[in-house]
């Protein structure tokens, strides 16, 4: 936890400003509709040898890496390498991507996963090490069918919204009978 602390904390002193436009301008390459939630961690040293496609989501404290220092004092050299994630994909809270991994698109990778291989498209990953546990299809079907019979909530239910009190309540109501979906 220390040197994600330490890693977290020099990343905000290399980004002051917008840290996204920070790493593009050395060379992250991120395409449209590309969400980093909080504490997330992209190379800031090696960022031009990151690229994520169109319609990623980094859920909070995922840290992409293109460098592994391991090598440092005994080589006296740092490993690096390409990371590609490809379009439409899901990383979880608190996943790590380490050099040299392609994610495919149309992957879902599962929450607190380190990701130290190639994921195939169309997948869902989860693990230390992740691996593959099946389709993202399969996965979004499943989903789906719970859905259709759980409570749903709209865009109205939500604290972006301005969700009161009243509606907090209902939403918590609706979940003693297990989960339930939001817009």
């Amino acid at each position: 936890m220390a040197l994600r602390s330490r890693l977290i904390s020099l990343a905000r002193k290399l980004l002051r400003g917008d840290p996204l436009r920070t790493l593009q301008a050395r060379g992250l390459v991120v395409g449209q509709n590309f969400f980093l939630q909080d504490d997330c961690v992209i190379d800031a040293w090696h960022c031009a040898l990151i690229r994520i496609g169109d319609d990623v989501t980094l859920g909070p404290r995922v840290m992409i890496l293109a460098h592994d220092a391991s090598t440092k004092r005994a080589l006296g050299y740092v490993r690096i390498a390409q990371v590609e994630i490809g379009d439409r994909v899901f990383i979880g809270a608190g996943s790590i991507v380490l050099p040299g991994v392609s994610i495919g698109s149309d992957v879902i990778i599962g929450a607190g996963s380190v990701v130290t291989q190639d994921i195939p498209a169309g997948s869902v990953a989860a693990g230390n090490p992740a691996r593959v546990l099946g389709s993202t299809a399969d996965y979004i079907e499943r989903k789906r069918v719970e859905m259709d019979n759980s409570a749903q909530f709209g865009e109205e239910f939500t604290l972006r919204a301005g969700a009161d009190a009243a509606r907090l309540a209902q939403m918590k109501e609706a979940l003693k009978n297990g989960v339930a979906y939001i817009v």
